[in-house]
C-alpha cells in the first residue's frame, strides 16, 4: 500500500485501487518554517541538547518525588523510589568516559548559568568540549579548567561580552590557567584565530554594567567609530581603549566619573586608563562645540 498524504488516499501497488480515501492525518496540526520553529513548537519531549552527555533522551527521576495524588512516599516506598534513582544515574553513565563527559558539561552547564550567558553559546562551549575529547586534546587535563576554556572560546565565537577574568572568577580558577587550556583548545581543536569582539561591544557592556546615562554611550561609540586605528588597538585590551573612550566622553559631557571608577569597570589599572587617554589625545584632535544658549550662559557666568 502506498499513503498518498496529501490527498489522505491509501492506493493499492499493483492494481491502483483506492482502499482508503479519508486516511487520518498523523503529523502535527501546526507548520514551522525553520528548525528552530519545529523545535520550539514540538511536543513530544524536550528538544536534543549537547549540554547533556546523553543529548537529553533519556529519562531522569527528579525531585520533588510524589505519588499520583500528590502524596510523598514514606517508609520502605521512599527507600525504594530513592534506590531506584541511584540506579538510574548509574545506568545514564555506565562507562568512565561518560562518566568524565557527564562531569565536565556539568560544569559548562554551572559555569553558563552562573555567568548569565545565551542557551546558544552553551550549546557552543559543549560542542567545542565534545570535539576536544573525541579529538583526545581534553585527555588527562583538568575537567574544570577545559570547562572554563570552551566557555570562553564559546563567548568569543558567538559575541557574548564576557572576558577571560570573569569566566576565571567563576571556575574559581587563575587567569593564566584558563589562558593556557584556552591557547590549547586553540591550537589542537579549532586551529584559527578567534577575533575578540569589537570595541563597541565592550563600551556598551561598562555603560550598561555601571547603569550611566546612554548620551555617554553614544558619544564614546563615536569617538571610537572616528578614531579607528590599528595603531590604537594593535596590541592593546579593548577593555582599556573601551575605559579610556568612557573616560574621555565623561569628561567631554561633564559627568563626575573618576579614572579609578572606570578602571574597576573595565577590570583594568587606572594607568592602563590613563596610558590609552594619552595614545588617543596625542594621535587625534578632539574639538568640543558647544550649543548657543549653553555658550551664553557659559560666557554670562
Amino acid at each position: 500500500m502506498i499513503g498518498d498524504h496529501d490527498k489522505g488516499e491509501l492506493v493499492c501497488s499493483n492494481c491502483g485501487l483506492v482502499v482508503l480515501d479519508q486516511e487520518a492525518d498523523t503529523g502535527p496540526e501546526w507548520k514551522a518554517m525553520d528548525l528552530e520553529e519545529k523545535q520550539k513548537r514540538v511536543r513530544v519531549g524536550s528538544p536534543r541538547t549537547l549540554a547533556l552527555h546523553d543529548f537529553g533522551l533519556t529519562t531522569e527521576i527528579g525531585e520533588p518525588t510524589t505519588s499520583s495524588r500528590g502524596e510523598r512516599p514514606s517508609g520502605y516506598s521512599q527507600t525504594s523510589v530513592e534506590r531506584m534513582k541511584m540506579w538510574q544515574r548509574r545506568i545514564r553513565t555506565s562507562s568512565s568516559a561518560e562518566r568524565g563527559l557527564s562531569n565536565v558539561l556539568a560544569k559548562i552547564s554551572e559555569f553558563s548559568s552562573n555567568l548569565n550567558i545565551p542557551k546558544s553559546t552553551s550549546e557552543t562551549a559543549a560542542h567545542i568540549y565534545r570535539t576536544s575529547a573525541k579529538l583526545r586534546v581534553a585527555k588527562s587535563k583538568s575537567t574544570v579548567g577545559m570547562a572554563a576554556a570552551s566557555v570562553y572560546l564559546a563567548c568569543r565565537k558567538c559575541g557574548t561580552g564576557r572576558t577571560l577574568k570573569e569566566v576565571a572568577k567563576i571556575a574559581g580558577l587563575e587567569r593564566g590557567v584558563v589562558a593556557k587550556y584556552y591557547r590549547l583548545i586553540l591550537t589542537e581543536v579549532e586551529k584559527k584565530y578567534v577575533p575578540p569582539q569589537p570595541l563597541q561591544k565592550y563600551i556598551s557592556k561598562l555603560v550598561n554594567v555601571a547603569h550611566l546615562d546612554t548620551k555617554l554611550e553614544r558619544l564614546a561609540l563615536k569617538l571610537s567609530s572616528q578614531t579607528q586605528d590599528s595603531r590604537l588597538s594593535s596590541g592593546k585590551a579593548p577593555a582599556g581603549l573601551a575605559g579610556a573612550y568612557l573616560y574621555i566622553s565623561s569628561v567631554m559631557l561633564g559627568e563626575h566619573i573618576s579614572q579609578h571608577e572606570v578602571a574597576d569597570l573595565a577590570e583594568v589599572t587606572e594607568v592602563t586608563v590613563r596610558n590609552r587617554c594619552r595614545d588617543i589625545l596625542d594621535s587625534y584632535s578632539i574639538t568640543q562645540t558647544l550649543r548657543p544658549a549653553y555658550q551664553e550662559k557659559v560666557d554670562k557666568s
